[in-house]
């Protein structure tokens, strides 16, 4: 017998160890997608089944289900099974904002640290590999950026658009893939602080054209340095 086919005794009417055991039969779960028993696009097994197999309340398995669904990984059809779907930075960008957020303060340091790391490569490579559409588009972007006075969720996401782009123009798909799962949390951040600093917002449209202007000019080592000022810039005044 399986380690996921044996008897699990661990459903209970109280509430606390119901949730004990919603929790205990979710990981159990995340077990079977990780190890492939549960395979990428393939169905899992009924409610039913599942009741049986884990020895659980339907409503634990419900409850399983549905955290799961919720963070992606599943894809629940009313009339038809439930498969297993494949990880996507979608995915990812879902997950990351949620999971920082449980670290603490210090995630927005822990994050500042790793975007640092990975914008001043594409910023320099942007520089040396951008397309005259990538700067028809950065442009468009930066432009958009400046016609706002301060932080509105439209600025923030075209903040966000402009950064991913230069990670685009590297030709580098992780670059703009790994960006955009970080950029969630920096946008989840940015809509949380509740700021709205004219002189700030100001700093940031003069810095995207500054990048930009670096990247036209095909200037790698500029591009860096402002990307790099940039950055510090956006990280001190989010810590004040």
């Amino acid at each position: 017998m399986s380690e996921y086919s044996r008897p699990c005794s661990f459903d209970s009417d109280d509430e606390g160890k119901r949730q004990s055991t919603t929790s205990r039969l979710y990981e159990e779960m995340i077990q079977l997608i990780e190890s492939g028993e549960w395979e990428v696009g393939g169905s899992i097994p009924s409610e039913r089944t599942l009741m049986q197999q884990f020895q659980v309340s339907r409503i634990a398995v419900r409850e399983a289900l549905s955290m799961l669904r919720a963070l992606g990984v599943l894809d629940i059809s009313h009339g038809r099974s439930t498969t297993v779907r494949k990880m996507s930075s979608e995915t990812l960008s879902k997950l990351f904002p949620l999971m920082l957020s449980m670290e603490g303060e210090q995630s927005l340091s822990h994050v500042f640290e790793v975007r640092c790391g990975l914008e001043l490569q594409t910023a320099r490579l942007a520089a040396q590999k951008r397309t005259a559409d990538n700067l028809n588009r950065l442009t468009d972007l930066a432009q958009k950026f400046d016609s706002f006075d301060t932080d509105t969720p439209e600025s923030i996401e075209s903040d966000h658009q402009f950064h991913v782009q230069i990670a685009k123009a590297t030709g580098n798909p992780l670059f703009w893939v790994l960006l955009n799962v970080l950029g969630s949390y920096v946008k989840f951040a940015q809509r949380e602080s509740g700021k709205h600093d004219p002189e700030q917002h100001r700093r940031a449209s003069q810095a995207h054209y500054e990048i930009l202007q670096a990247i036209t000019d095909r200037d790698p080592a500029r591009a860096q340095a402002c990307m790099e000022r940039h950055l510090r810039d956006a990280h001190h005044v989010s810590n004040l």
